[in-house]
């Protein structure tokens, strides 16, 4: 019958390898989340920058508006002002909202209704 000679301090290749690769599937794991919350990130990040373009481009289209020289009526300036930040609010309530339907599929949000809808 043949011995084996292992001391204690020895540890047979096939044991070190099945620890391996438990780890490596425990790392694996772990890298997986940690990749998969850093695309999350960027996509927000994205999503974030998005935005802040498209406020820039609304800002700048109200600034040239307010700056115009067009001698007609002030209520016209007022009211195509007026258009573009409730139309800019409007979308981005929009988009909080379909972000919050997502997560509390079951609730439903009813905006108020102002006179203006009635006209």
């Amino acid at each position: 019958m043949a011995h084996c000679n292992i001391s204690k301090n020895e540890i047979p290749i096939k044991r070190i390898k099945r620890r391996e690769n438990k780890m490596i599937g425990k790392h694996t794991e772990e890298a997986q989340k940690i990749k998969q919350l850093e695309e999350t990130i960027a996509a927000k990040d994205k999503e974030i920058k998005d935005i802040k373009f498209s406020l820039a481009d609304i800002l700048l289209q109200i600034r040239t508006l307010n700056e115009s020289n067009d001698y007609g009526d002030p209520s016209v300036k007022r009211r195509k002002i007026s258009e573009l930040c409730t139309d800019t609010r409007y979308e981005l309530l929009i988009d909080e909202i379909d972000g919050f339907y997502q997560k509390e599929k079951a609730k439903v949000i009813k905006l108020p209704t102002t006179d203006q809808s009635h006209r």
